[in-house]
């Protein structure tokens, strides 16, 4: 068990650095390009259009094991974030987010499974810890990232630089990876209806799509935002995300005491009203030092959504579909997201359009706390499927 643990935390940590290495320097892609608002919203479309694709593909290659998936997806993710240092306008660089999505999207279902795995052979919550180490990696990249925007590195060094790494460190550390092969069905009170079912992995549905949608709007967005609206450098403006992901982590390694003694449901409820307090804190004080501690809020409220989320569609069945559907849906969070917020950001502003991801964690507080019973195990969805 504990080797195994050890392989999938390393995979979470991998495939964490990664995205903290592109998100922070997007500003410095938007500039080399002359790129607007709307069009940094539909470049974060096409990565998550490309989540969606590889969450479908993932589901077929499921079956035949996920060791040797997420060790070749592991390699994909690295080369696909070098390409968009290499799009010399809009549409190349649409199409490298598209392929990085689509590697994120894949790791993302089989990551999960394989975490879920461990956490019901263990018989105690497990996922956020999971989620922790891709938070851990995501600082380590924002941190990277930052210390390479102030040293005036190009994206395409930096990228390339962060890829060998990636590559090179994986390599032994994901040898233990479980070979998972299929979900479970554990949750669910025995007797449950296909319309039980239906309904329970909806609502599940419902909150990964408004948390990654919570998410992606201070993770997307907090750079730009304290570049536009707080008038700091790069260097600085990096920060926000540092802090965003620093605040995540901690709450990610903390949360699975909490939710082992209260319940995922009243976790999940109590993270959303956390987030909405932080998005709005940044978007009623805009200067460097208040929306950087609004940021870390909204990462310290959007930490245990998603993962629970996760966690709970993994039990919904044997198949492994619920939980495909479930990061589908949560994907198309991050395909509403961009779209919505660089849309609105290009005719009233980015200050504005951050009330879409305020209104949706507000949403999770309001589906949570819907929930019968609220808060007590075995899960999110077992207290919507009764």
């Amino acid at each position: 068990m504990g080797g195994k643990r050890f392989a999938v935390s390393a995979a979470f940590l991998f495939f964490g650095i990664g995205a903290g290495t592109l998100v922070p320097r997007v500003p410095a892609l938007k500039e080399s390009l002359h790129l607007s608002d709307g069009q940094v919203g539909l470049a974060f479309l096409a990565y998550a259009v490309g989540a969606v694709a590889g969450a479908i593909v993932s589901r077929f290659v499921l079956s035949r094991g996920a060791a040797w998936w997420v060790r070749v997806g592991t390699v994909a993710m690295s080369a696909a974030l070098i390409t968009p240092a290499l799009a010399p306008a809009f549409g190349l660089l649409a199409l490298a987010f598209f392929l990085g999505g689509l590697c994120a999207g894949f790791l993302d279902v089989l990551e999960n499974a394989q975490a879920a795995e461990i956490e019901r052979d263990s018989g105690r919550p497990m996922i956020n810890g999971f989620h922790g180490f891709w938070s851990f990696g995501a600082i380590i990249g924002s941190i990277g990232a930052a210390l390479a925007a102030t040293a005036g590195l190009t994206p395409l060094v930096h990228f390339s630089v962060v890829a060998v790494v990636i590559v090179v460190g994986s390599a032994p550390l994901l040898s233990g990876l479980p070979d998972t092969r299929a979900a479970a069905a554990g949750m669910l009170p025995s007797g449950t209806t296909r319309w039980g079912i239906g309904t329970a992995v909806g609502a599940v549905a419902a909150i990964a799509l408004l948390g990654i949608l919570v998410e992606s709007g201070g993770a997307d967005w907090s750079a730009i935002y304290l570049r536009d609206f707080g008038h700091t450098g790069q260097g600085v403006a990096a920060i926000g995300y540092a802090a965003f992901a620093v605040a995540m982590t901690v709450v990610r390694f903390l949360a699975d005491r909490l939710t082992a003694r209260t319940g995922p449901g009243l976790v999940a409820g109590l993270g959303a009203l956390v987030a909405a307090a932080g998005i709005g804190l940044a978007i009623a004080e805009p200067a460097p030092l208040v929306a950087i501690a609004g940021f870390a809020l909204a990462g310290a409220g959007s930490a245990v959504m998603v993962p629970l989320a996760f966690s709970a569609a993994a039990n919904l069945g044997r198949t492994g579909t619920a939980l495909s559907v479930v990061m589908m849906t949560g994907y198309a969070g991050s395909i509403i997201g961009p779209f919505l917020i660089g849309a609105t950001a290009d005719r009233v502003g980015l200050r504005t359009a951050l009330a879409i991801p305020l209104a949706a964690a507000v949403a999770v507080l309001a589906v949570t706390a819907g929930m019968r019973p609220l808060g007590r195990r075995p899960g999110i969805a077992a207290g919507i499927a009764r």
